[in-house]
């Protein structure tokens, strides 16, 4: 017999996994991607929204360098309010009738490029037209990162239809105060559409002065994190990028009336306080508490 040099008792080596095993070595792997993938996505949340409050921070630096050259916040909106042109005089000859003055809608992010180090955007600015005007929509056009939280995913970062057509878009808004029942001003020749007591910080035509904001600076919100985002009014150089918290909505939930506090954190929403710091405040806070925070004259504890 032909010498194979293979004893006669000995078995071949098995290679591979069997069908069971390789059936569990998956289970293993997939047990395992659904116990660290929670963690991984909540880390790069987290990271998120730690870069959303950086950006946050940043616009409360830049209002306090506003405060102490301007002795006051940014006006909300410059050139909302409709102005009808006088009346004639009965003593004045007769004239041709006077145009109406023109509502430029330029809103408070624009006040704040210079202390923004966007001083470029801010020379090319023209106050004197609206901010729809062509020659201000491309200096709209440009993404900046402190108005966007990195949280937000859906939409376009410039707006595509519309006046703003092609302006660039802000995650944040100026908080007008607090609207809802018994909180709306019946005097049709105010300034304001709410009364005193309901208004925030960022008003019509208006700036308001460290003084003014009676309920204090550190206890008192000036602009929020929105729930609604990436539409129409989002524009970062449109005026009426501007709120009022409807009083009986929570955070994160939406009212069907306008914007409210909310956005892509769990949890809740970050909001920029008048002494320029930042805090996350979670929905579960009361809602009184909640509207303490967003008047300026409320006279709450």
């Amino acid at each position: 017999m032909k010498d194979t040099g293979i004893a006669s008792g000995a078995r071949c080596t098995r290679l591979g996994f069997t069908l069971v095993e390789l059936l569990v070595v998956i289970a293993i792997i997939g047990a395992l991607v659904a116990i660290t993938l929670p963690a991984v996505l909540s880390a790069r949340e987290s990271a998120r929204r730690t870069e959303c409050q950086h950006h946050l921070r940043q616009l409360g630096a830049a209002t306090s360098i506003h405060i102490e050259r301007q002795s006051a916040l940014p006006i909300g909106c410059i050139g909302c309010k409709f102005v009808p042109p006088p009346p004639p005089s009965p003593l004045a000859p007769p004239a041709p009738p006077a145009a109406p003055a023109p509502q430029r809608f330029i809103s408070w992010n624009v006040q704040l490029l210079p202390f923004l180090e966007r001083g470029e955007l801010w020379d090319a600015f023209d106050l004197t037209v609206p901010s729809y005007r062509p020659a201000n929509k491309a200096v709209g056009a440009n993404v900046i990162e402190v108005f966007l939280c990195n949280s937000t995913t859906a939409g376009s970062v410039r707006q595509t239809r519309g006046l703003w057509q092609g302006a660039a878009f802000t995650d944040f808004s100026g908080i007008y105060g607090v609207e809802g029942d018994g909180r709306t001003n019946t005097d049709l020749s105010a300034i304001h559409w709410l009364l005193d007591e309901s208004l925030g910080v960022m008003l019509y035509e208006q700036s308001v002065a460290p003084r003014e904001i009676v309920d204090g600076l550190s206890r008192t919100a000036m602009i929020a994190e929105t729930i609604l985002r990436r539409q129409i009014e989002s524009e970062w150089i449109n005026g009426h990028n501007l709120f009022a918290q409807e009083a009986e909505t929570p955070i994160s939930s939406t009212s069907g009336i306008g914007n409210d506090i909310g956005g892509p954190h769990k949890g809740g929403a970050s909001l920029v306080f008048c002494d320029g710091h930042v805090e996350f405040v979670a929905e579960s806070i009361a809602q009184r508490a909640l509207l303490s925070l967003l008047t300026k004259a409320g006279g709450e504890l």
